[in-house]
């Protein structure tokens, strides 16, 4: 019989989009020729095209189990066109993708332009590096449509450590609650829950007790009514799990895990 803790490390591991697959192909082969159609494009007008966010880090979901799930691709203009607005950038970012991608889905939303290619959804994040004395800075569109620092690679470095840190347990867990979340019509933005769970404390913990140790710590602190609700319901059949685990009845603890992930026994 197998147990709740090989079932999620399963779950979790058939929730990361693995390197020889079709889906992964298909997605670098895009961003590919997306950073080459880019560049020359726009020719010197652009220092760099990275790519960062979940599918940098590995916490993307593959498509089927996130609809939302998207490629965040920043595009680095040159410091010699620092002048211009963010509004500007993100214009010049429609007309390339309606003059390259003019059959593909393109939405104009903040702060970046997003081309659906195949049900996949890359996300075109104009940036600019701003120079000071200490040091360069990334920027890119704030809401108030002026530009704010962002740090691309900060976060990466927390989770990877965190990861290490706790014998690599951390982003298959933000996998699974980023499950969660995509099948309860997101109670938490991504990124947010990202970062809850990359900040908690996973000593020696396993797939089974660190699952729990989640749920329990999750708060509903600035959520809706609606989403609050969401947690709540985790939080409840949370509690369930653990009375079935301490019954010793993995079987109907692995049936509420499946159930409030949306996953096939």
């Amino acid at each position: 019989m197998a147990s709740i803790n090989y079932r999620l490390q399963t779950i979790s591991s058939n929730l990361f989009i693995k390197y020889n697959s079709t889906e992964r192909t298909y997605i670098d082969g895009r961003i590919s020729i997306l950073t080459a159609n880019l560049k020359s494009y726009f020719g010197n007008s652009i220092n760099d095209v990275k790519i960062f966010g979940s599918y940098k880090r590995d916490t993307i979901l593959p498509r089927k189990f996130d609809e939302n799930s998207d490629i965040d691709i920043l595009v680095i203009f040159n410091q010699a066109e620092k002048a211009l607005t963010p509004e500007t950038y993100r214009n010049q970012l429609k007309k390339f993708a309606l003059q390259k991608y003019s059959t593909s889905s393109i939405l104009k939303d903040h702060p970046s332009i997003i081309l659906e290619m195949n049900k996949i959804k890359f996300d075109l994040v104009p940036c600019r590096i701003y120079q000071s004395f200490f040091s360069n800075k990334y920027q890119i569109p704030s809401r108030t449509e002026y530009w704010m620092d962002t740090y691309p690679s900060d976060f990466n470095t927390t989770l990877t450590n965190a990861n290490t840190k706790y014998n690599s347990i951390v982003k298959p867990l933000i996998r699974l609650f980023k499950r969660w979340n995509a099948y309860n019509n997101f109670p938490f933005a991504s990124f947010d829950l990202e970062q809850r769970i990359a900040n908690m404390n996973f000593s020696n913990d396993n797939y089974e007790t660190g699952f729990l140790y989640v749920i329990n710590q999750l708060t509903t602190n600035g959520l809706t009514i609606y989403q609050a609700k969401k947690v709540e319901t985790l939080k409840n059949n949370g509690a369930w799990i653990k009375t079935y685990i301490d019954r010793n009845d993995q079987i109907k603890a692995i049936e509420v895990t499946c159930r409030i992930l949306g996953i096939q026994v």
